[in-house]
C-alpha cells in the first residue's frame, strides 16, 4: 500500500500529533508507537478491521483500545482513537509518513537514497554520507542503500530533489540517443 505524504488531511493530523508530542516532549516515544501500529497496519487483517466501514464505530473503539492499550504510549493510543471517531483511520498511513518528515526536519535529519552498480564498502557509504551533509548544510543523513548490479556500475543518489545520476547504464543510454541523432 503506498503513501501519499502530500494528503493534505493527513498533513494536518500529523502536524497536531506532532504538536502535542513536541509540547509534552515525547517525539520519539510517539514516532515509535506510530511504527508499531504501522507495522500491524501490514497486517491485512488489522488493516482491514481498522479501515472497514462495516465494522461499527463502538466495536472499533473499543478493539483498537484492547489492541493498543499498554503497547503504545498513550498518546498514540489516543490519537488513534481520534482516527477512529472521526472515521480517518484510512489516513493512518500517510499520517505516520507525514509525521515522520516533521521529525525529520525538526532533528535536522535527511534521507538520501543510493542505488549502486557496484557494491559500496562501509567507508564509502560514510564518504557519500558525509559529502551529503555537507551539500545539505550539515544535515543527519539517513543512507539507504541499494545495491542494484542492472545499473552496470556508478551510483544513482537521491536527496530531496536533488538527484545526481553517474550509473554507466544511464551514460550508455545517453551515448545511444546521440549516436541515433
Amino acid at each position: 500500500m503506498a503513501t501519499n505524504q502530500s494528503d493534505p488531511v493527513g498533513r494536518v493530523y500529523a502536524v497536531a500529533l506532532y504538536e502535542t508530542a513536541n509540547e509534552r516532549g515525547v517525539v520519539g516515544k510517539v514516532y515509535e508507537g506510530l511504527q508499531t501500529v504501522l507495522a500491524a497496519w501490514n497486517d491485512k487483517s488489522f488493516r482491514d478491521f481498522f479501515t472497514s466501514p462495516r465494522v461499527p464505530r463502538p466495536v472499533k473503539l473499543q478493539g483498537m483500545a484492547e489492541a493498543l492499550k499498554g503497547r503504545v504510549p498513550d498518546e498514540v493510543l489516543n490519537f488513534v482513537l481520534v482516527l477512529v471517531a472521526k472515521g480517518r483511520e484510512p489516513l493512518f498511513d500517510n499520517i505516520v509518513a507525514a509525521f515522520a518528515i516533521h521529525r525529520d526536519e525538526a532533528e535536522n535529519r535527511a534521507h538520501a537514497f543510493v542505488e549502486a552498480g557496484s557494491p559500496f564498502s562501509e567507508a564509502e557509504k560514510e564518504e557519500v554520507k558525509a559529502a551529503l551533509a555537507r551539500a545539505s548544510g550539515g544535515k543527519e543523513i539517513v543512507l539507504h542503500y541499494d545495491h542494484k548490479p542492472e545499473l552496470l556500475g556508478g551510483a544513482r543518489i537521491r536527496l530531496g530533489d536533488l538527484l545526481v545520476d553517474t550509473t554507466l547504464r544511464t551514460r550508455l543510454q545517453h551515448l545511444a540517443r546521440a549516436v541515433k541523432a
